[in-house]
């Protein structure tokens, strides 16, 4: 007859313990109050019953306790920064599954040494957010094997990255604009060009400008620095132009509030003076005066994709005896696209509208 299999069930049986002290004590789970006595009570009752941890469990259980690092380049707001957040939430749903802990590290644009932060948080993988271009922490992170995963885009390297269409994005919003008769549409970048999404919203806008037949403007493109402040001097400087734009672009919301400081602080109105559009759809935005359009993406879903790629990577690693190859054809080129949406509201609206 085929010997019954024992389970950790058993052994808490036996113990007089549940299964999860059990699961503690035989996986040497950090952090947990156990008395000496019951540690060998649990440990005899193993030794009794002849108990044989299953190895997929046991594997799991050891696997299961990863320090994550986030960083973020050039946030002076990440506790404040709606699209931050809802980076995390979506984080979280994977992160907290696995018991992992999330290391939050902002970075200025001139910190490049990322490979010392690993070393010095003691992380097991890093997401990456805010990429630009010249950055060679990035490449010393693949160099030295460490699991990484990029929220943004990233040229030259073969790093899995989670990403939204900037360009494609960004041309909708402004054929929009075009749509509702506007030629004097003005663009404020969120971020200096150094920035690769930023880099891509601006490419977007100029396309859609171009494919109309239009000639931009140089001076109605201006740029700022991701808050509302730098919205609000950019809006300002637009404002102050003798042949101001009728409809204005923000490369994300945070800097569109900004504008819509300085557009209502001049006495005007929106979306009767001047249209206003953003990107990111952050959660104030639909509840603006008035509400403002603006590019919805998916935020928390691209914290979830990026979660799960890096925690395949971190699990790949712990399995094997050599560090996991970030140029293997599982990661090589390993980009997920999320869709976005054109959120319509009523902070534009037909320059003909008077008219009609």
């Amino acid at each position: 007859m085929k010997k019954r299999i024992v389970s950790a069930s058993d052994v808490a049986k036996l113990a007089g313990v549940s299964r999860t002290t059990v699961s503690f004590i035989l996986n040497n789970t950090p952090g947990k109050h156990i008395s000496e006595a019951t540690r060998q009570r649990v440990l005899q009752a193993a030794s009794a019953l002849e108990y044989v941890p299953d190895e997929d469990a046991v594997s799991i259980a050891r696997r299961t306790h990863f320090t994550i690092g986030f960083f973020i380049s050039h946030s002076s707001s990440i506790f404040t920064d709606a699209y931050i957040i809802r980076l995390i939430d979506g984080m979280a749903l994977v992160f907290n599954k696995h018991r992992c802990r999330l290391v939050l590290q902002p970075l200025r644009q001139s910190q490049t040494n990322y490979v010392e932060l690993v070393r010095s948080h003691s992380l097991d993988g890093v997401i990456l957010i805010n990429t630009h271009v010249n950055d060679p922490g990035i490449l010393e992170l693949e160099q030295a094997q460490i699991p990484l995963v990029v929220i943004g885009s990233i040229q030259g390297l073969h790093i899995p990255q989670v990403d939204i269409d900037n360009a494609a994005a960004a041309r909708e919003m402004a054929e929009y604009l075009l749509s509702l008769g506007h030629t004097k549409i003005a663009m404020i970048v969120h971020a200096p060009i150094s920035y690769y999404a930023a880099a891509h919203r601006l490419e977007g806008y100029r396309a859609a400008m171009e494919a109309a037949g239009l000639e931009i403007n140089p001076e109605y493109i201006r740029i700022a620095d991701f808050t509302e402040a730098s919205g609000y001097r950019a809006m300002r400087e637009l404002l102050d132009l003798k042949d101001r734009p009728t409809a204005v672009f923000a490369g994300n919301d945070v800097v569109a509030y900004g504008a819509m400081q300085a557009i209502q602080d001049a006495g005007l109105s929106i979306p009767e003076d001047i249209s206003l559009a953003g990107f990111d759809d952050d959660y104030l935005s639909r509840y603006l005066n008035p509400p403002l359009t603006t590019v919805t993406q998916l935020a928390a879903g691209l914290g979830e994709a990026a979660a799960r790629l890096l925690l395949k990577q971190i699990l790949s690693t712990s399995d094997s005896s050599t560090p996991i190859n970030t140029k293997s054809d599982e990661t090589e080129g390993h980009r997920i696209i999320l869709p976005t949406v054109l959120a319509q509201r009523e902070s534009c609206r037909s320059v003909h509208h008077e008219q009609q």
